[in-house]
């Protein structure tokens, strides 16, 4: 009614209506907004009592006092009669700002929005009355909300049956501006809780927007509550966390989170359990209880923020190495080594199908694949390469052909037949040490992992490193072009290893790298073979640098200036540096997981979940219990922006192949300025220009454009719009003078940025929107409609590079035909429909994995309430390790899993159903988890960093009586238990299963106690000891009756040697000190006469078999004879030799890691008695355990356990 009584008396305007009639228009607002404040004015005046007025009490009569009663806080106060008098000047108040408006959009160029806002009356489809904060929220904020905002704004508010939907609305009509703010403050009722959830890079955005719209005279409050794994709650944190949010409802506040901020609190409610902090697991049950009761959620973006690369993940457990480490990043090495020497040749035989970009450093190509023609001959080429003269750690050049052949199968072909399958695994190659590396690099090749990161990841668009807390050293998943992901990780190790490599390649090593590697050179056992391996990487290396004595690393100057940049692109320089200091370190992996997707955040509720975006191509992807509603009035936006796009002013622009003289962005920037009709904006949506950072790109523009642009407007590194002008004064461009003066300017927008900008550009300016690869139709209109004037005078150029003409091309049904703006859409359209297919397989397991927790949630819930315990809270941990096998091997008579189980429940039928629209998805552990992210706490990364090893309760030392007879009299029983032989005492090592360890006692002459093997407290590791094994360093030894050879070895603790030592001088038998050789350039000390502590000072005798077990036990590198080399053989139950016609006929096998599997009298492992190879057993020993993961390859004992024969010329001269 109210309205009604502003419009009957306000002027009609027409569309055409003239500059005389909007002043009238404006002088009459003006008049009947300074009326009724007036009546307004003098009915408050009635109101005051003599008594406010003696004492000056009554409150000083303002246009914001009267719009002030329109909040929520004073409206249920007052009268009827005041409700409708204010509302009158509220909408008085509202038609005053419209008629401003309106006489300032009579310039010609502004027509068009003079006409959107002529027609714009009002309050047609909403009552200012029922909805003071809205009228409130128009007049502060200076807008009038349109039809098409209140007809959303009400799906929004009552969907229809309560469901959980999302809408779409075309991009720049105000979904974020207007919508959520209208929508928020109207359902913030006091007894919901109403939050916002908007993902990360828009979140400070929307902050600024809530508290614009609603934190002034609306007096809504906006709360925060950043949750993460960081915050170490106790009960008191719980229940604050707890009282904040019930704050927000009962105030009826707004709370901004973000997805990561919902899904960390749901998992940190089972984590507590399991974790044993049972008090705060239940406090954060009832506020989740709570939070599905009560929250009612507005989802911005909804197309990100349900999106199936965001995946979080809490990691559970103790961390461990990865499977096969430190070889597994030695074999991704060397098959990039082979990438590197075959890219270059297949470039050239098939032009347009790969990318090799030289480095101007002599380092490692930057190759890409373009074409999926490549990818067979690039695996074929790899696998015929390895399959001829093998890889370190994997000896296959001295196999049959048939072998040969029959791994090269294995190795390149994903789809196995049964008899393929056992031509290798029932084959004499299968052996527990070859079977990892077979597995890994059938995972590589034929499982996909090389092609999918050289074709599907770009460097510094998709995945690069990045500088962040927590802080990692591994590549990691990028946004867009330099925006890297702020917590995420790939969660598949090779893929990882790959990344990573490939970064530090392209990038090269940083000053403080280089002095790192150096330092750990210096100091590692083969520093001299290693650096003479570096030197065949070098770029222009000075002769002075060409022995590593020559490197002077206090001389910090000459290093940096003459002597890194040879070494910094090196490919066996960055390959040690990773090997060595990055992968070791970083590459671990935990058992369990617990994990929420957007699944989670779209499900059912007490209270519905609503959302909006400016495209649907994504509705696929929604999870089930979210529905896209298709409004009427809403179906035309796909087609209304296509029409723009369609429209005769649009072009298309091809790139000419690259210029050896000029970079990509150089490139871009030349062509942009070269036009005929001039481009003032770039929307660098194709992520072509890597070379430079935006202020780069903003000033080499500026510089190569003509005087009529002062300056260029971009987005800088902490996400703010600046401007840099021709002095290269930088400024933000809200406070600088070129806010107002948009025509001056240039604008650049990178990748990352255009999405969420809005800038108001004049209605003639230009934009040149590149296009890359992997680009869907959903970015591209996102990006071109920065553009908000297009098809209504703006327009846009597509700049098409070489890689996207081809793949446009190879849509057209006429290839060599001229390529139009339609072929590029369509060309995007069947990306999107690409980018659907990749992402369902991840859908649907999200989908499985929530359906399968929510029955979980179910059986623990009653009458609104959940209770949960421990044993209940672990049925959600997921399998977080995967094992190679797991991984990659082939199952025999099936096919890999490419589709889902039937079942007979709704839900997951309903999935399936929706799968079964997609022919022919992949389903396999490998494509899903190379295009899987996760989230990792940052406490977990903490612990990588400085935690070594798993918190432990650490064992009592104690001396044993009969350990102590034993040093003091000899004294020796078999039956004792304060001693067991050495590789027994093995047990408890995570790879002791993988041999009878009873097999290497020998004679039992090689003993250790009791308190040198009990470390740790057993219950407090779960039994796993491979993190607190005690280094070898003090021996007792006993010698036979009246001789100086040595009967006994017994390896004891430093507490044991430090209580004997003071007696050792009386005792027959010897105290010694010993220390495994290490370091080629050491004397081996297993002769035991360094320091000897007896009464008897004749030098011992230490039989070479029991110096070679001891030696094995500790983790010696280096053999010092030959015949130490046949011992170790001998006892090992290696051949030692090559196999000969002679041994064949006599029935000799040996098997490829040189064990042997029958001699002549047909024993497995010959004299030895080991029935079992122990090669995989021993380089876990002895590089995982008594090396702490760095590699051995180029010692003694490295090269006898991946096959070497040694010849006596190893050890004369």
């Amino acid at each position: 009614m109210a309205a009604m009584l502003v419009r009957d008396r306000e002027p009609v305007l027409g569309s055409n209506a003239t500059t005389e009639d909007l002043l009238r228009n404006l002088e009459y607002c003006k008049s009947y907004a300074k009326e009724v404040y007036s009546v307004l004015a003098a009915s408050a005046s009635i109101s005051r009592t003599s008594i406010a007025r003696g004492v000056q009490q009554w409150p000083r009569l303002s246009p914001t006092m009267f719009l002030q009663q329109l909040s929520h806080r004073r409206w249920s106060d007052l009268s009827e009669s005041w409700k409708k008098r204010i509302v009158e000047y509220g909408i008085a108040l509202t038609a005053l700002q419209r008629a401003e408006r309106l006489v300032n959009l009579t310039d010609t160029p502004r027509k068009d929005d003079l006409v959107n806002e002529l027609r714009n009356i009002g309050h047609t489809n909403w009552s200012p009355y029922d909805r003071p904060e809205s009228l409130l929220m128009e007049v502060e904020s200076g807008i009038t909300i349109r039809k098409v905002q209140e007809d959303i704004g009400k799906q929004m508010r009552e969907p229809e049956y309560s469901r959980n939907a999302v809408m779409q609305l075309n991009m720049g009509e105000g979904k974020s501006s207007v919508i959520a703010p209208m929508v928020a403050a109207t359902l913030a009722d006091s007894h919901r809780l109403v939050r916002v959830i908007v993902a990360k890079p828009q979140s400070k955005q929307m902050a600024q927007m809530l508290i614009a719209k609603l934190g002034g005279l609306v007096d809504r409050r906006i709360y925060y509550l950043p949750f993460s794994r960081t915050l170490k709650l106790d009960t008191a944190a719980a229940e604050v966390v707890d009282s904040i949010l019930h704050e927000c409802m009962r105030n009826r506040g707004i709370l901004l989170v973000q997805p990561e901020h919902v899904l960390s609190f749901k998992l940190m409610v089972p984590e507590c359990y399991i974790s044993g902090k049972e008090e705060v697991g239940r406090q954060l049950m009832r506020t989740q209880d709570f939070l599905d009761q009560h929250a009612r959620d507005i989802v911005d973006e909804s197309d990100e923020n349900f999106s199936v690369r965001f995946e979080l993940i809490y990691t559970m457990g103790m961390q461990s190495p990865i499977e096969l480490s430190p070889d597994r990043w030695f074999f991704v090495q060397q098959v990039l080594d082979l990438v590197k020497k075959f890219a270059p040749t297949i470039a050239e035989q098939h032009p347009g199908s790969l990318e090799v970009h030289l480095s101007p450093s002599g380092g490692v190509p930057r190759v890409r694949i373009l074409r999926a023609d490549i990818e067979s001959v690039l695996v074929s080429c790899i696998a015929v390469e390895i399959c001829k003269n093998g890889l370190d750690g994997l000896q296959i050049s001295r196999q049959p052909e048939t072998v040969r052949n029959a791994v090269f199968n294995y190795i390149t072909k994903f789809e196995l037949d049964d008899a393929e399958i056992s031509a290798v695994e029932g084959g004499v190659f299968w052996t527990e040490s070859t079977k990892a590396p077979l597995l890994l690099l059938r995972g590589i090749l034929a499982g996909g992992v090389l092609i999918f990161t050289l074709g599907q990841k770009r460097w510094r668009v998709n995945y690069g490193l990045a500088s962040r807390t927590p802080s990692t050293r591994l590549a990691v998943p990028y946004r867009a072009k330099d925006s890297p992901s702020l917590r995420s990780e790939f969660s598949h190790p090779d893929v990882v290893i790959i990344l990573t490599s490939l970064c530090f390649y392209y990038e090269g090593l940083h000053d403080e790298d280089l002095f790192t590697a150096l330092a750990h050179l210096v100091d590692s056992d083969q520093a001299d073979i290693e650096y003479q391996a570096w030197i065949k990487d070098t770029f222009h290396l000075p002769c002075a640098f060409k022995q590593l004595q020559g490197v002077n690393l206090e001389d910090r100057l000459q290093c940096v200036s003459k002597l890194f940049p040879a070494l910094r692109y090196g490919k066996s320089v960055v390959d040690y540096f990773l090997s060595h200091i990055v992968f070791p370190k970083e590459m671990k992996e935990f058992p369990h997981k617990l994990s929420a997707s957007g699944w989670d955040i779209g499900k059912r509720k007490t209270q519905p979940t609503t959302g909006f975006s400016g495209t649907n191509d994504s509705r696929c992807l929604l999870p089930l219990d979210v529905e896209h509603l298709d409004l009427d009035e809403q179906k035309h936006t796909n087609a209304l922006v296509l029409e723009y796009l369609l429209q005769d002013g649009n072009l298309v622009k091809l790139m000419a192949p690259g210029n050896s003289n000029l970079t990509d962005a150089e490139s871009l920037l030349s062509m942009v300025t070269q036009f005929k009709l001039p481009v003032q904006v770039i929307l660098d949506v194709g992520a072509q220009i890597l070379e430079l950072n935006n202020l780069e790109v903003a000033k080499t523009w500026l510089k190569m454009s003509n005087s009529s642009k002062e300056a260029v407007v971009f987005v800088n590194g902490e996400d703010e719009l600046c401007v840099i002008d021709r002095k290269d004064r930088i400024d933000l461009l809200q406070t600088s003078s070129f806010a107002a003066r948009l025509d001056s300017c240039l604008v650049f927008l990178d990748e990352s940025h255009t999405r969420g900008i809005d800038l108001k550009l004049p209605v003639h300016y230009r934009a040149a929107v590149t296009l890359g690869a992997n680009l869907t139709k959903d970015r591209l209109v996102q990006a071109s409609m920065r553009m908000r004037k297009l098809g209504k005078g703006q327009t846009v150029v597509f700049c098409i590079p070489l890689e996207i003409q081809t793949k446009i091309r190879g849509t057209k049904s006429d290839p060599d035909s001229e390529i139009t703006v339609a072929d590029v859409l369509l060309w995007s359209i069947a990306e999107t429909h690409t980018e659907m297919r990749r992402g369902m397989p991840l859908w649907a397991v999200q989908g499985q994995r929530y359906i399968r927790q929510e029955k979980l949630w179910q059986q623990i819930m009653q009458n609104g309430k959940t209770t949960l315990t421990k044993s209940h809270a672990e049925q959600f941990l997921e399998e977080e390790a995967q094992s190679l096998e797991h991984r990659y091997r082939p199952h025999p008579s099936q096919s890999q899993s490419t589709h889902l189980s039937n079942t007979t429940d709704v839900a997951s039928q309903l999935l399936i159903n929706r799968c079964r629209e997609f022919d022919h998805l992949q389903f396999s552990s490998s494509t899903l988890q190379e295009e899987q992210e996760r989230e990792l706490s940052p406490e977990i990364e903490q612990q990588r960093q400085i935690q070594r090893a798993p918190p432990a309760m650490p064992a009592t030392h104690h001396l044993h009586p009969e350990v102590e007879q034993f040093a003091l009299l000899g004294a020796f029983s078999s039956l004792s238990k304060a001693y067991t032989t050495a590789f027994e005492s093995l047990c408890r090592l995570s790879i002791a299963d993988a041999l009878e360890l009873s097999q290497l006692a020998g004679e039992g002459n090689l003993l250790v106690s009791t308190d040198f093997a009990d470390t740790v407290k057993q219950h407090a590791i779960a039994s796993v000891s491979d993190a607190f094994q005690r280094h070898v360093s003090w021996l007792l030894t006993k010698r036979a009756h009246g001789s100086n050879t040595v009967e006994y070895i017994m390896i004891i603790s430093p507490y044991e040697a430090n209580l004997l030592h003071p007696h050792m001088r009386s005792s027959p038998n010897t105290l010694h000190v010993y220390k495994p050789r290490a370091n080629s350039g050491y004397a081996a000390l297993d002769g035991l006469g360094f320091h000897t502590v007896s009464v008897d000072d004749a030098p011992p005798i230490v039989p070479r078999a029991l110096a070679v077990q001891l030696n094995l036990f500790a983790g010696q590198l280096y053999i010092s004879s030959y015949a130490d080399y046949l011992e170790i053989c001998r006892f090992l139950g290696l051949s030692a030799q090559h196999p000969t016609k002679d041994m064949e006929d006599q029935g000799w096998q040996v098997d490829a890691d040189g064990f042997i599997l029958r001699d002549e009298q047909g024993r497995v492992g010959g004299v030895s008695g080991v029935t079992r190879s122990p090669i995989n057993f021993l380089k876990v020993l002895m590089s995982k355990i008594r090396r702490n993961g760095d590699g051995i390859a180029k010692t003694h004992m490295g090269s006898l356990l991946e096959g070497k024969l040694f010849q006596t010329l190893e050890w004369e001269g």
